[in-house]
């Protein structure tokens, strides 16, 4: 628990060398005029990203399919207790 509020920073994704992103508990949301997570397809410029765990925060919208094209090197998206669609 780290108490971080508020959107993710879109900025996050500019983190080219991050491997590992562990931001669970806390209470993240989106852009509040964003039904989108366009803060899940930032990390697409994070190639070496490989676990990213934001379960229970309080991010709600439409999970987009395209967050299938994080990376190739993603094992692990763990966003349940959400208000994911």
């Amino acid at each position: 628990h780290n108490k971080f509020s508020g959107p993710i920073p879109l900025e996050l994704g500019s983190l080219t060398q991050l491997r590992h992103l562990y931001l669970h508990d806390n209470m993240l949301t989106n852009a509040p005029s964003n039904h989108e997570l366009s803060s899940l397809t930032s990390f697409t410029n994070c190639r070496l990203l490989e676990d990213a765990d934001l379960l229970r925060n309080l991010l709600n919208g439409i999970l987009l399919a395209s967050v299938g094209n994080l990376t190739t090197t993603l094992w692990r998206l763990l966003l349940s207790s959400n208000l994911i669609e």
